[in-house]
């Protein structure tokens, strides 16, 4: 039984040492990373906005003067507040530790796919460069016919 073992083991360890596999899976890899900075980058954003937010709501409060600026942007980052809390919560209850990352990244990549954005604007850049949208899976698909 442990002969067996090791030797699926080492088919494995073979499979992964090939060049192809590699480069698709450095591939993963640099997907993953602009992934992980995109969605830190956004959090960061969402963090500076919603303190911005609080310092509005905190005038509002003390009947201080609001401009019709202020107004327009706390209205835009309670209604990204709500987007992204009615996104999130019910994903990061799955109890299994990245679970709820993972489908969340998922369903963000297929609905950006849909050009249809489920967390706030601050989590997508402006150019819309190396995300998931029709244009790009059409010229991937290209490039992936052409590799053929």
């Amino acid at each position: 039984m442990r002969a067996f073992r090791k030797k699926i083991i080492a088919y494995f360890l073979s499979l992964f040492m090939l060049p192809r596999v590699r480069e698709v899976i450095a591939g993963y890899a640099r997907v993953f990373l602009g992934e992980a900075g995109r969605y830190s980058t956004g959090i960061k954003v969402e963090a500076v906005q919603t303190k911005e937010t609080f310092t509005i709501l905190s005038k509002f409060i003390k009947k201080e003067k609001i401009t019709r600026e202020e107004k327009k942007k706390f209205k835009v980052q309670v209604f990204d507040i709500l987007r992204s809390s009615g996104v999130m919560v019910p994903v990061m209850l799955f109890p299994l530790p990245f679970v709820g990352t993972l489908l969340l990244i998922i369903m963000d990549h297929l609905l950006l796919s849909m050009n249809i954005q489920l967390l706030p604007d601050s989590f997508y850049p402006k150019e819309k460069k190396n995300l998931l949208t029709p244009e790009a899976i059409e010229s991937d698909l290209k490039k992936e016919n052409a590799f053929l």
